[in-house]
């Protein structure tokens, strides 16, 4: 951690993220040790039993509304309020120097990631990482037509066709874990990118399902590739995207590792992808042999060795 700064690692949920909140925070506690930062919670919709449990063990647990309105927003679930929320975090969690978010399906393996991630961010830079790398599949696969990208349909949903043909191309930046100083002027640039692509359409349920939910992080690419904010782009073991590529097991190392060698180790294990924190996998291990486990938190920390 950046000496002399006051860090907020922040992780959001609702009541059915609960228990993957609780590998989020339960990986921070146990692998994250010795670094100073305080743990806050967004609470997007906890019980109160859970938000009592979590008073216990986070600095703060701060229950938010939605920040503006939109079309459709008394149609949208509460949880997504999680997205709605995350360009104002200094306002929720305020007088902090650096701020960093983890999603709640993510957990931490490596932490020294999180001083990457820090160090970037005390400069003055967004320290993200893209979803592209050498292990994930889609890369490998027939590539669809331009125009049927996510990448381009999310800036056309949100921006126009002038912007998405401008900006598709670009690897998309994962809003899954980020850093950020609390005085960069980044956060108002993605408060206007956000507002703006929220309130462009009255959305359907299907149309907002596939595009709202990513929103924000349209917005944060719109800030960094159009704005041309300061960002730093850091590799994929700093959040690794399992619905992408699934990672090796080192069983020497007792980690899960990147599936080409080198084989680093991963730093943040991230359960992106539909149903993936409900799969169980074959995992192929360094050196040969497969060991079948779950990516949760739960699961995957019974195989990994303690935290050095």
């Amino acid at each position: 951690m950046p000496p002399g700064s006051k860090t907020a690692i922040i992780v959001s949920s609702d009541a059915n993220y609960f228990d993957l909140l609780m590998g989020t925070v339960n990986s921070l506690r146990e692998r994250a040790g010795g670094r100073d930062f305080d743990l806050c919670i967004l609470d997007v919709g906890l019980t109160a039993e859970q938000v009592t449990h979590l008073r216990d063990l986070a600095t703060s647990v701060v229950s938010v509304d939605w920040e503006f309105d939109f079309p459709g927003r008394d149609k949208t679930p509460g949880y997504f309020k999680a997205m709605t929320s995350r360009p104002y975090l200094p306002r929720h969690f305020p007088d902090y120097d650096l701020y960093m978010w983890i999603d709640s399906d993510a957990w931490v393996q490596d932490a020294s990631v999180l001083d990457l991630y820090l160090r970037a961010a005390a400069a003055g830079q967004l320290a993200v990482v893209p979803e592209i790398d050498r292990g994930y599949t889609m890369f490998y696969k027939r590539p669809r037509p331009y125009h049927r990208r996510l990448s381009h349909r999310m800036y056309r949903w949100a921006y126009g066709w002038r912007v998405a043909d401008r900006l598709g191309r670009n690897p998309i930046l994962n809003s899954g874990a980020f850093a950020l100083r609390g005085d960069a002027p980044h956060w108002a640039f993605w408060q206007a990118a956000h507002k703006s692509a929220m309130c462009r359409w009255r959305m359907s349920p299907g149309v907002r399902d596939l595009y709202g939910r990513i929103s924000e992080q349209t917005a944060l690419n719109y800030v960094v590739y159009r704005d041309k904010a300061p960002a730093t782009f850091l590799p994929a073991y700093c959040n690794w995207l399992c619905g992408h590529g699934t990672p090796m097991f080192d069983p020497d190392r007792r980690l899960f590792v990147e599936p080409h060698a080198p084989h680093q180790p991963l730093g943040i294990v991230h359960m992106a992808g539909d149903g993936i924190q409900d799969m169980t996998f074959d995992i192929a291990q360094v050196g040969g042999g497969s060991v079948r486990t779950g990516l949760t938190y739960p699961d995957a920390g019974k195989l990994i060795a303690p935290a050095s």
